[in-house]
This record gives C-alpha cells, structure tokens and sequence, in this order.
C-alpha cells in the first residue's frame, strides 16, 4: 500500500509517519517545506507540496492508495482551501481514499451536544474558537463529498507521551474515561489511525478516541 502522508512534520504527522514506516508501507511525505522532515527511512520519499497550488494537486496525487492529512490551519481560510482543494483533486481519481485528522470541536460530548456548541466553549481561549470551527466546516466538505473519507477527531486533550497500544474508539462521541477525562498521547492516536487504515471499520464515517 502506497501513502501519501501530508503534513508529516507536525506533532501528530510525524508520529503517524513513524507508526506507518514501521509497519512496512510505502509513505511519501508531502511538505511545503521538506527540509522540516529529517527522517531517513528506505520506504520514505520526501517530495514538495502545498494543498494551496490546486492546478498541481492532480498530479501529485496520482499512484497512492491513500492520502492522509495532517495539516493544521494556518488561518481558518487557508485551512479550508487546502481541504477544498484535496477534496476537488480527489474526486477527479476514482479509488483513492483519504483519511482527515479533525478537530474535537465536533464531537458529542452528551448526546446530541457537540463540544463547540456546549459552556465549555466559555472556559477555552477565545483564539480556540475559529480553528475550532474551522474543523467542523471541513468535515462537512468531507461528508457532501463523493469521497471515501474518514474523519479522526481526537479527544479534549491530545499530547506527546507514551505508545501504549491501548485505545477506545468512538464515532460521533467524545470519549472519557471512568475519572471523566478525555485524552489520548499522539503515539496511540498515531496507532489507532494506522489500525483503520488496515481494517477499513470507519469509510465515509466521522470516529473518535480516548483511553
């Protein structure tokens, strides 16, 4: 399986990178700027792309079985574009699926109560707010799309530490564990990303995670 990884020198993509190299599968890594990525690794390439430059997205994604991004919005303007982009360049090849990891905001944190439309909007950064938003409106290019696309949106609290190989997985829900937290390290996320990509359980699907 080839991948296409865009973003991969971010906190989560480089970890994503990690987990997919160790798993044996082919990954070019797509970067505005490729010197960000240090990584030498005989299955890895490391090309120059920007999701920005739409007249050169079809031929950059042509020959990868999959495309997994892991940007993260500059201004909730470009973030958008960039995803509009992906989304137009993808739907002109048939067979390519795309695997988005989203925001939280999202997610339910009681039936039928996304975290972004709760109070506790009012105990987060107001700066939060529009990448916050930004991210709900790019899952929502991603379901009236003809795509096959799964969104990965992370719990409250997403940080380095420790690849335990333990996770829960949930759909629209945010997930807590029994002390009421909602977290996951970017080394389990990283996994649980990876797993989906080899049991295809989330097509056309939003999922979450959590301990």
């Amino acid at each position: 399986m080839k991948i296409l990884l865009i973003g991969a020198s971010g906190n989560i993509g480089q970890r994503i990178l990690k987990e997919a190299l160790g798993k044996g599968y082919d990954v070019t890594a797509a970067q505005r700027t490729p010197n960000a990525i240090t990584l030498q690794h005989p299955n890895l390439s490391v090309i120059k792309a920007d999701l920005l430059d739409s007249a050169g997205l079809p031929a950059l994604l042509k020959g990868f079985d999959v495309v997994i991004s892991s940007i993260s919005p500059v201004t909730p303007e470009q973030f958008k574009k960039a995803n509009e982009n992906l989304i137009t360049a993808l739907e002109q090849q048939a067979g390519t699926r795309v695997i988005i990891v989203g925001g939280a905001g999202s997610t339910e944190i009681s039936p039928g109560l996304r975290l972004m439309d709760s109070p506790v909007m009012d105990q987060l950064p107001k700066e939060w707010a529009p990448v916050i938003f930004i991210h709900a409106e790019v899952l929502d290019l991603y379901k009236n799309s003809s795509l096959d696309w799964s969104y990965f949106s992370p719990p409250k609290f997403i940080e380095p530490g420790e690849r335990t190989g333990k996770y829960r997985l949930g759909s629209t829900n945010m997930i807590f564990d029994a002390n009421g937290e909602s977290k996951i390290s970017n080394e389990d996320y990283a996994l649980a990303l990876i797993d989906e990509l080899e049991k295809k359980q989330q097509i056309r699907k939003q999922f979450s995670i959590g301990y």
